[in-house]
């Protein structure tokens, strides 16, 4: 009689899938890394993708547009405090939902590459991921 417990016992193709969830959730936080460091704008000027920031882009292109604020903006970076032109509040805000949409749509490509992998656990995602992103 044989005391090995089958129960226990982890086939190829459930590892092969736990890779895959491993991978996917590797794949989400690379997404969410690159999206919260937002971009650098023409001149310099670093705003993060946070969701506290876009919110507040977007709520000061609205006030902006509606005349509820005027220009210049005083505005808090990750370098300190700089002064910002209703342009250059527009331009940041776009540039930080493209850039978060950019981030969305390369771990969707990825994501559709792992689900196709037949080995998940040696998928280069970083790489995939950044090349998608480049894309």
């Amino acid at each position: 009689m044989s005391n090995i417990d089958f129960s226990k016992v982890v086939t190829a193709a459930a590892r092969i899938e736990q890779d895959r969830a491993k991978a996917l959730s590797d794949l989400a936080d690379i997404r969410w890394q690159c999206a919260m460091a937002g971009v650098v704008l023409p001149g310099g000027l670093q705003v993060p993708g946070d969701e506290v920031t876009r919110v507040s882009l977007s709520g000061a292109v609205s006030a902006l547009q509606q005349g509820m604020i005027s220009e210049p903006l005083a505005w808090k970076t990750p370098t300190g405090f700089v002064e910002l032109t209703q342009a250059q509040v527009e331009a940041a805000a776009q540039a930080v939902v493209q850039h978060i949409q950019a981030c969305f749509a390369a771990e969707a490509s990825v994501a559709a590459q792992i689900e196709a992998a037949s080995d998940p656990a040696g998928f280069d995602i970083q790489a995939a991921f950044g090349a998608a992103l480049a894309a």
